[in-house]
Order: C-alpha cells, then structure tokens, then sequence
C-alpha cells in the first residue's frame, strides 16, 4: 500500500507544480505556518472538508472530532482538539472556528459540541462558523447559534464550497494537525482522517474521555465490513533538506518554552512519550516525530478495538514520512 501511495503522491505534486498558485503556496509554506482557520472535521471528513471548502495549503490547523458524538469539555480532549486548539490561538492571521457536522448528527450533537468549544479559554473571543454537510449531494447548511459568529465568512466561505473527491473509508491517516500537510490520497479518493499535533494519539484510558470516543469509532469502522482496513500513520518534516520542521515536534524537544498551560501539557505528553523510543534524547525535530510515530503506532495497540481487529488481520498499520512543504511521502530510513 505504502508504494502504491507513494507514487500517487508523486503525480499529484508532479500535477501540482504546474499551477502557479500551488508554487506560491509552496514558497509560503516554506517560511511557516500562518493559518486564517481552525478547521474542526469529524474524523470521516477531515480530509473532504479541505477540499469542500476550497481550502488550500497553509490555510486551516485541523483539530479532530469523532463523528456522532460531541466534543468534549477541553481536559477532556487534549489530542483531539485542545492542543491543536491552543496552538492555533498563537497566529497572527487567525479568523475564527470553522466546525462541520454529517448531515446525520443530532441537534444535541451540534449544541454540545459549539458549548464545548467555547470553554477552550483560548477560544473564547473567536467566532465559530458551523456547517452541517451532506457530501453526497453537496448540501451545506449553516447552523445559527449564539456563540459568536463572523458573518461576513460564513457568506464567503459558503461560496467556496465544492464537491469534494470521494470517501476512501478503507483508510484511516494519522497525520500532524499542521496546516500545510494533508493525508495523502489513495486511488478511491481521500481517506478519513485523525488530525493532532504531531500525528499523536493518545493511550487508551479506560475513562470517560476522548480515548473511549475513539475507541468506539474504532470498534464501528473496523466491524464495519469484512475487509482489510489500513492505518497509517504520518511524521512529516523537512525530509527534503530545505524545509520546515515539524512545530510541535519542535517544541517537544523543550517543552518548558511552551508559555500556554494547555499546549504545554500536550507538549509534555509527546516528549514523555516520544523519549520511550529513544535510545539517546532526539536531536532533531526529525528524529523526533520518527518516535512520536512509534509511539503513536504503540499507543493504538492499547484501544480494545483495534487490538482485536489486529489480532485477527483484519487491520493493518503503517508508518511513513511526508516532506512539510511538498507533501511527498517517504519510506523510512
């Protein structure tokens, strides 16, 4: 499968380098991240929505949510959505929350879900532009609420909505929530996605938090049908030799610089983590998202689901490199 993806990724940057506006990007992204949006994706739709709504490289951090169930008060979801959350709040351009919800997620869903994202003390004074979306048909509706809106983008962003390219729910990316990587497609279209910082994903706890959400996303995808399914999971980093680094692969090499208590409680947890798959301390943001991989890989061997599907074969999972600014993927070393 690696193969196979590996030389997709290559015509499409090969395709890509023809268009002038993706050069630019390109060159942008080179320089640092300066993302407008946070964009909130249900892990189905995470790498739809970038297409659905005309969202190019550099222009949306992604944060995580598992679809049919709210988010989570912000102690409760620090990989899914507070460490990316509070890594946002420190740009510049920043616009606001953009949050998308399957057309067939309840009203409570939605409520609780906007309720939640309003506790994040560092998203407090952002708008939050929401959708409801059914992507077979491409109908997007805009959901009114009072927890502050921006008016003016959510009339601009409804009139860059697209029809994206096809699901591929045979394939679940693990990949940095890093606005200028995105999972790479696979000849069905574009995978389900889980979008944290650095690709990390959490043990499995046992408690009522985001690790049970996923756990059960999990036990549904996997039983979901007989078929082999695949996870793999994305370090990305400047593996081409002119380009950026992994940024919270970065701060994890110094979690104490981390000024924000909520990301640096999610830097912490990477290092510690990471250092478990270390022989001696990484000296390089590379050498250190090698091991947040590892770790990853490691971690989901924790949630029941997965360990039983595993067991069985009926789950295969992988890991690879992607260069920051082209995308392109590469085997490990």
């Amino acid at each position: 499968m690696i193969n196979k993806l590996m030389e997709i990724s290559a015509e499409h940057l090969n395709e890509r380098k023809k268009d002038a506006l993706f050069i630019a990007r390109m060159e942008l992204a080179a320089q640092g991240q300066f993302p407008r949006f946070l964009l909130i994706s249900p892990i189905t739709r995470s790498g739809q929505d970038l297409q659905l709504l005309s969202m190019n490289q550099g222009d949306a951090l992604h944060a995580t949510r598992v679809p049919g169930f709210a988010i989570l008060p912000p102690d409760l979801t620090p990989a899914l959505f507070t460490g990316p959350a509070s890594f946002y709040s420190r740009f510049p351009s920043k616009k606001g929350v953009i949050v998308t919800f399957d057309i067939d997620e309840s009203l409570e869903v939605i409520r609780e879900t906007l309720e939640n994202i309003k506790l994040h003390p560092e998203l407090q004074s952002m708008p939050i532009i929401a959708f409801q979306v059914n992507y077979d048909n491409l109908r997007v509706k805009l959901i009114v609420h009072g927890k502050g809106r921006d008016y003016e983008y959510e009339n601009r962003i409804l009139h860059w909505v697209r029809k994206p390219d096809p699901l591929d729910d045979s394939l679940l990316v693990v990949i940095c929530s890093d606005s200028r990587v995105r999972p790479p497609c696979t000849k069905r279209g574009v995978p389900m996605a889980i979008q944290t910082l650095a690709g990390y994903i959490s043990k499995y706890s046992q408690h009522d938090d985001e690790t049970k959400q996923l756990n059960r996303f999990f036990e549904k995808w996997l039983t979901s049908s007989k078929d082999t399914k695949r996870i793999l999971i994305v370090a990305h980093g400047n593996f081409e030799g002119s380009g950026p680094s992994c940024s919270a692969g970065t701060e994890s090499l110094n979690p104490r610089a981390t000024s924000s208590k909520s990301l640096r409680l999610m830097i912490e947890e990477l290092e510690r983590s990471a250092i478990e798959f270390e022989s001696i301390p990484a000296s390089s943001p590379e050498d250190r998202v090698k091991s947040l991989s590892k770790a990853t890989r490691a971690n989901l061997l924790t949630y029941p689901a997965i360990v039983d599907s595993h067991d069985i074969s009926q789950l295969e999972i992988d890991e690879v490199l992607m260069d920051t600014v082209t995308n392109a993927l590469y085997l490990y070393d």
